[in-house]
C-alpha cells in the first residue's frame, strides 16, 4: 500500500547546454524555477533609469525676472507632477510678450517646465538590438525569457536580449556590463562587455518626436507674470499619440498676453 501513498517526483528543471541556475539570466535579475517552466524576476533595483511609460509635461507659472534662473535671475515657483506621476526632468523655460519666439530681447520671466512619468512604468526592459529602444515607450511589454539573455560577447542583434533602461531624454543604456555596441547599426551589432555606456536612439524625427526640455518648439498662452496656475500645461505622449494638447484655461481677471515657450521634448 506504501506504493499508493508515495509522494508523487518532484519535476525536474532541465537547463540548456551552457546554462545552469546561476547564468540563465542576467544580473540584477533571479532564476526561477517553477519546474519545468524556468524564468527571470528582476530584483527591483531602479538604479538611475526613469520610468517608461507615456509621459506628461507640465509647465509652472512664470517668474517676472528676464536673467536665466542659472545665471542669477528669480528661481520660479516649484511645479510637481500629479496623480502617479512622478518627477522625471526637470527644466526652465522662457516666457515672452507679444511673440511667438521667445528671445534674449523679448523674454520677460521664465518657469520650471517638468517631464512626468507613471511610477508604474517600465524601470529595466528587455531590449534585442539598437532598434528596441524606441519600441519602449510604451511600457509594460517585458518578457525576459531565461536562457535567452546575451550572456557573451559577439552575439548578434535579435538572437539574444539584454536589460537597459531609459534617460530621461529618451536614450537608453545598458542596465549591467554587457551592452549592444551600436546605437545605430540595427541589424549588426553585437554584444559588447564593459566599456563606456552607448546610449540607443530613441524615436526618430518624422516618427513620434517627442521632445527635449528646453528646445524652442510652440508658444502657449499663460496668462499673466507670475499668475499662472501651477498646473496650467500638461501634454500626455505615449506610441501613437502625435498629437500635443495645445489649450490652457486663462485665469479670470488676468491679461492673457505672455507667450510661455515650451520645449520639445525626447521621452
Amino acid at each position: 500500500m506504501g506504493g499508493w501513498f508515495s509522494k508523487p517526483k518532484p519535476k525536474k528543471c532541465s537547463y540548456g547546454s551552457g546554462w545552469s541556475k546561476s547564468n540563465a539570466c542576467p544580473p540584477g535579475f533571479t532564476t526561477v524555477e517553477n519546474c519545468p517552466k524556468i524564468s527571470c524576476s528582476w530584483n527591483g533595483d531602479k538604479g538611475s533609469g526613469v520610468p517608461v511609460s507615456p509621459l506628461s509635461y507640465r509647465t509652472g507659472s512664470c517668474s517676472s525676472n528676464p536673467t536665466h534662473p542659472g545665471n542669477g535671475g528669480t528661481t520660479p515657483p516649484s511645479i510637481s507632477c500629479s496623480g502617479g506621476s512622478i518627477k522625471a526632468s526637470s527644466t526652465f523655460t522662457p516666457c515672452c510678450n507679444f511673440a511667438s519666439t521667445c528671445t534674449d530681447s523679448n523674454t520677460v520671466g521664465w518657469a520650471e517646465r517638468v517631464t512626468c512619468a507613471n511610477k508604474n512604468g517600465d524601470y529595466v526592459f528587455d531590449v534585442s538590438g539598437p532598434g528596441d529602444c524606441a519600441q519602449k515607450l510604451g511600457g509594460n511589454s517585458n518578457n525576459f525569457p531565461a536562457q535567452q539573455w546575451c550572456k557573451d560577447a559577439n552575439q548578434g542583434a535579435y538572437s539574444c536580449w539584454l536589460p537597459y533602461q531609459m534617460n530621461a531624454d529618451g536614450k537608453c543604456f545598458a542596465y549591467g556590463d554587457m551592452q549592444w555596441n551600436s546605437a545605430t547599426n540595427q541589424w549588426g551589432a553585437k554584444t559588447k562587455n564593459g566599456g563606456s555606456k552607448i546610449l540607443l536612439n530613441g524615436l526618430e524625427p518624422g516618427n513620434i518626436k517627442l521632445s527635449t526640455p528646453g528646445a524652442p518648439s510652440t508658444s502657449y498662452n499663460t496668462g499673466a507674470i507670475a499668475g499662472a496656475s501651477a498646473g496650467g500645461f500638461a501634454c500626455v505622449v505615449g506610441i501613437g499619440a502625435l498629437l500635443r494638447k495645445k489649450q490652457q484655461k486663462r485665469s479670470a481677471g488676468k491679461a492673457s498676453n505672455v507667450e510661455l515657450k515650451e520645449g520639445t521634448n525626447a521621452v
